[in-house]
């Protein structure tokens, strides 16, 4: 005969063994099910940088005629990789002197990037130049009196102020093959064609006037890229290439009425057949410039200092 004791155990024995019972039916069944890993979304190859600020000035006078200053290394170009441009500006207040600027990224090796006084110009007391520049380098001045006050109203004062502005870039560097930047099929990419200066020219076929792109095609197919926008001065040329090196067959077409050396005409490139699955490279090259500075005020600032090209790329 059970007792009063072991009669009011055994509800509370009954509800723990069916609760663990619950339990262990609840994790089997949790530990069984299958587990979905998150979906892989593929992104490009951008990678964004803030803007290095960059300035400088210089105070200081010439004390007598034809005194040539000048000031090597003075300027120098943050590592932003986008590159960008700078303006100098000389600016004096003697009415009869007309100032004399050079600006070189050796002063000694007999060339120079911007050359002249500020004879005819829009203000002839001052001198002002924009130049594209390239990460990481540095120019120098020189400045002198090209036409003299007269010898009694030396010293003359004079001011140089320069800036670089940073055309931050995020695909950049992608000048060669060996950079090319990931893009996605369907996605339009925006980026500067702002080829900078290394020595005292950009020559047409230097290698920091190229931007490379990369696509992956993982099905048979035609590779199609557009040009949507870009700068007025200058034409955009594209090509086609394997891994390997070799490039690929393609059909150009213009898609904008004829202009000067085709100047500002947005195009389209596409495969002339389909092609296997693999990675295939975009080589953007920016071709008959119209120039890379501003020497004088008289001459406007390049479209493409501050204007940006779009392009899309589609498979089908």
């Amino acid at each position: 005969m059970m007792d009063k004791k072991s009669m009011n155990t055994k509800p509370y024995l009954f509800l723990g063994l069916l609760f663990l019972g619950f339990a262990m039916v609840s994790c089997s069944s949790d530990d069984d099910s299958p587990i979905t890993p998150p979906p892989i979304i593929e992104v490009n190859d951008c990678e964004p940088y803030t803007a290095t600020p960059a300035f400088g000035t210089i105070n200081s006078e010439w004390t007598a005629p034809n005194e040539e200053d000048r000031y090597d290394g003075v300027i120098t170009i943050p590592s932003d990789p986008g590159g960008g441009y700078v303006r100098v500006l000389l600016t004096q207040d003697h009415p009869d002197l007309r100032p004399w600027l050079t600006i070189s990224n050796d002063l000694d090796a007999g060339g120079a990037i911007v050359s002249g006084s500020s004879a005819n110009t829009n203000n002839e007391l001052n001198r002002e130049a924009y130049f594209s520049v390239h990460p990481g380098t540095t120019f120098s001045l020189e400045v002198f009196p090209f036409f003299n006050a007269p010898v009694d109203d030396y010293p003359v004062s004079y001011t140089i102020e320069w800036e670089f502005f940073s055309r931050v870039d995020c695909f950049e560097s992608n000048d060669t093959q060996a950079t090319a930047k990931k893009i996605l099929f369907d996605e339009t990419i925006e980026a500067y064609a702002i080829a900078g200066h290394i020595g005292y020219g950009v020559g047409s076929f230097d290698e920091q006037t190229y931007d490379w792109y990369k696509v992956n095609l993982t099905e048979p197919g035609f590779i199609e890229s557009e040009v949507l926008d870009m700068p007025s001065d200058m034409t955009i040329q594209m090509r086609l290439f394997k891994t390997d090196g070799s490039t690929v067959s393609i059909i150009h077409e213009w898609l904008d009425p004829d202009s000067p050396n085709s100047n500002g005409r947005r195009s389209r490139i596409k495969s002339s057949q389909s092609l296997a699955p693999g990675t295939y490279y975009i080589e953007l090259h920016p071709d008959f410039v119209k120039s890379r500075k501003s020497s004088f005020d008289t001459e406007p600032i390049p479209e493409h200092f501050n204007k940006t090209y779009k392009i899309k790329t589609i498979s089908y």
